[in-house]
């Protein structure tokens, strides 16, 4: 299957997902910021030391720098402190099993770099779908500052076409199975976000 199926399909089933999501607001950015605010920025560190082509290096670092740089991880929590939807322990334990097994993707070295890239490409190509929800949603909840998102739909187009290339290029870097390792980290990936949103 070529890289923009897998991205195709994942597209549709997290539109699925959201458009299917009968739980409250706040909650869904609890657990939003719950699982992403601090890992997602562990996840590309997670995969730079193992990738094998220099397209997926230079994406991985170039959105690193975006996220350093601006703050996302400060800009995401207050966003959900405007939307009065801080995580709390129950946020934080209703997404831990998906965020332990994304985790897992990064404990066998021959595989990590793929499997970083296959999972920063479902996040940042699904963004378009969950990132103007989450704005929705926040808007429902008083909030006022809507610069988290804003940035991210902005950005995230860009982010999510650099991962696409680099998840191109580096399928074919001598990976056993690599379409296999691509559709198990895919099902990883919403999986997580089916965790945010159910």
């Amino acid at each position: 299957m070529k890289v923009n199926e897998f991205i195709s399909r994942a597209k549709d089933e997290v539109g699925d997902i959201v458009i299917n999501c009968n739980t409250d607001s706040r909650v869904v950015i609890a657990r939003y910021t719950a699982a992403i605010a601090v890992n997602f920025t562990d996840w590309i560190g997670k995969t730079i030391p193992w990738v094998r082509h220099e397209t997926a290096r230079h994406a991985l670092v170039d959105n690193l720098r975006c996220e350093s740089i601006q703050d996302h991880v400060g800009m995401l929590l207050r966003f959900a402190a405007l939307s009065n939807a801080q995580p709390n322990r129950d946020d934080f334990t209703h997404t831990y099993r998906e965020v332990s097994l994304i985790r897992k993707l990064f404990t066998e070295p021959a595989i990590s770099g793929l499997n970083g890239i296959a999972l920063c490409a479902v996040l940042e190509s699904t963004s378009e779908i969950f990132i103007p929800d989450l704005a929705r949603r926040a808007e429902k909840c008083g909030c006022t500052d809507f610069t988290y998102t804003d940035i991210h739909g902005e950005a995230d187009v860009k982010h999510s076409n650099a991962f696409i290339r680099a998840l191109e290029a580096e399928q074919a870097m001598g990976y056993s199975d690599p379409e296999y390792l691509i559709e198990q980290t895919v099902k990883v990936a919403i999986n997580l976000i089916a965790s945010i949103y159910d």
